[in-house]
């Protein structure tokens, strides 16, 4: 094997060993909480009722559904097999909306965050960087550090600078929400 192939087959096993961790840890992480979100929906869903019977009955049937009363191992295996099918399942804290219809709605806002902080960052960073390589001196050992610090900042948190500036101080974009409820409502 020679040391290309090493390299990738190296890094196949990182990456699978990363996603593997991940899932495992995205299934056991909710279940070390303490408190049962069954119960959380069983009471939102019953109160006001008086009749124990019923309401025993709902959360007997929220328990079904959500499959708490399977052995542990059965839920992982039924939580990989749901993944890798692309049902994620239904929502406990917005129940009862399904996860996939809740990452749908989020996906364009995201990007539409990420892309410009990540254009931004990168067209800074490397700007600052080729001006300190061009000009040396005093703008290399000032703008240098200054560029990698920029270009090492996580985009996710250049997002949150750009929304602070931009729609928080600037009011040029809204908080929240989209740009046809600002236009239309204020």
């Amino acid at each position: 094997m020679n040391a290309y192939s090493r390299y990738v087959a190296k890094k196949v096993f990182w990456y699978g060993l990363t996603l593997v961790i991940a899932i495992g840890l995205n299934f056991i992480l909710p279940r070390l909480i303490e408190g049962n979100p069954v119960s959380m929906i069983a009471s939102k869903m019953t109160s006001g009722m008086t009749d124990s019977d019923s309401i025993k009955r709902v959360y007997e049937t929220f328990t079904v559904e959500f499959g708490i009363d399977q052995p542990l191992w059965t839920q992982f295996g039924i939580y990989l097999k749901n993944l890798f099918t692309g049902n994620l399942g239904t929502s406990f804290g917005l129940y009862p909306k399904p996860v996939t219809d809740i990452l749908a709605s989020a996906v364009p806002w995201t990007v539409g965050l990420q892309l410009p902080a990540i254009l931004v960052g990168w067209l800074i960073g490397n700007l600052l960087g080729a001006i300190a390589a061009y000009r040396k001196g005093v703008f290399d050992k000032v703008l240098f550090p200054v560029a990698l610090f920029i270009n090492s900042i996580p985009f996710f948190t250049l997002a949150i600078i750009m929304l602070y500036v931009f729609a928080l101080s600037l009011k040029w974009f809204p908080l929240s929400g989209d740009m046809t409820s600002r236009w239309y409502h204020s």
